[in-house]
């Protein structure tokens, strides 16, 4: 009996070490630029096409995405953090997070910025406008991307369905 009660005792002890490990670590949000399906990069490296890096996209294949993007000209992008704008080209832009991570989101198409290099973008803040129709074609995708996976420990992709600014993943960033 008392070594039945002493396993039990470790193994719960156990278990909640783990969960004072976990809780230690630092959790951050990104969010969904735009509304449409979330995936994980990996998932899109199945066609033909290869994606570099760790991150996740988010197409407007769905019939939900599909028709709220017929029903408006054009669709607004939005910061999937908090950062600074390092580049803005037409085709993509960049932000650095407050812990020096980079983010590069790629965009289907060209884009007509709201913000310019060295501004500071919110989560959730539009940064620049697409054409909807342009996001609506069939293997169109907004890709949010690290350029230095190596400055985190882990990326979980919040798959399914997503809002514009909405949460679509979490990452624990590497402590220097």
């Amino acid at each position: 009996m008392r070594r039945a009660e002493f396993l039990a005792f470790w193994v719960n002890s156990a278990r909640n070490a783990g969960r004072e490990v976990a809780s230690m670590r630092e959790v951050r949000k990104l969010y969904s630029p735009v509304h449409g399906a979330v995936s994980s990069l990996c998932e899109l490296n199945t066609g033909g096409e290869r994606h570099r890096g760790e991150g996740f996209a988010v197409s407007a294949r769905s019939f939900p995405a599909q028709l709220y993007y017929r029903l408006i000209p054009a669709a607004e992008v939005l910061s999937p953090a908090d950062g600074a704008v390092t580049a803005a080209e037409n085709d993509a832009f960049r932000l650095r997070t407050g812990d020096g991570l980079e983010l590069e989101v790629l965009l289907p198409c060209g884009a007509e910025y709201f913000v310019q290099t060295g501004d500071m973008a919110r989560a959730g803040e539009p940064v620049c406008r697409i054409s909807s129709e342009e996001l609506r074609r069939e293997k169109a995708v907004v890709k949010v991307q690290f350029t230095d996976s190596s400055r985190m420990t882990e990326l979980h992709v919040l798959a399914g369905q997503k809002r514009a600014g909405a949460p679509a993943a979490e990452y624990s960033p590497r402590n220097p």
